[in-house]
């Protein structure tokens, strides 16, 4: 099966224990959604393939900065929101792990962030504050613009209590100079989620009702 990699901590992980899987025998091709998914898996000996080869994956998994009801997301921390966008979107099953402290009631309250193209980030960011959302260009560590692998610049937004997810989401793609953005909307069919004890899954539609965890192992096979 074909399975695509998500990017950040929680996804290499993942990676990792996919890996070892790997390793023992199991036999799956991969697509990453970042370059550092890619070399890790690469080190890790997973095959790996990309969309033009394999338009359709199996399942994807891939972490996240907020959970919601609904399994609505925002995703984008570590800066690969387009390509985990892409990779989710192309996934017959989009799975979320994660740790209980990224379950929020409703989203909000962490960076929103929006990829834009360089020319547009001075035009885009003034939209964004006429619209009282604060949106702040992302930089390195050592100053410098974080520049995405397709040449674009970062927005974090601090939108406050996000009411109306939908309507802010049909905003920001009507935005020119907009490549992307962080909320993934109906999207993730599950999240397994731990307190550090144990997992539970958070089931979409579900109104954040539980049920009993499935491993990732059996994700895979299903």
């Amino acid at each position: 099966m074909v399975v695509g990699l998500g990017s950040g901590s929680t996804a290499a992980c993942f990676i990792r224990l996919l890996g070892e899987r790997v390793r023992r025998g199991l036999k799956v091709r991969a697509i990453p959604s970042s370059r550092s998914s890619r070399e890790l898996a690469e080190a890790l000996g997973i095959p790996l393939v990309d969309l033009r080869r394999c338009p359709e994956i199996d399942v994807a998994i891939d972490g996240a900065d907020q959970i919601a009801p609904g399994l609505a997301l925002i995703k984008g921390g570590g800066g690969a929101l387009l390509h985990e966008k892409i990779v989710a979107s192309a996934a017959a099953r989009f799975i979320v792990i994660a740790d209980y402290g990224k379950v929020a009631a409703r989203l909000g309250g962490v960076a929103l962030p929006v990829e834009v193209i360089p020319a547009a980030c001075p035009l885009v960011a003034r939209k964004l504050a006429r619209m009282d959302i604060a949106a702040r260009l992302r930089r390195l560590d050592s100053g410098a613009d974080f520049i995405t692998e397709e040449g674009n610049l970062i927005l974090d937004c601090d939108c406050g209590a996000i009411r109306a997810p939908e309507a802010l989401a049909a905003t920001l793609r009507n935005l020119v100079g907009v490549v992307e953005h962080g909320l993934f909307l109906h999207m993730a069919e599950r999240a397994l989620v731990s307190d550090g004890v144990e997992v539970k899954t958070l089931l979409a539609g579900a109104g954040g009702v539980e049920e009993p965890a499935a491993t990732t192992g059996a994700a895979l096979k299903r």
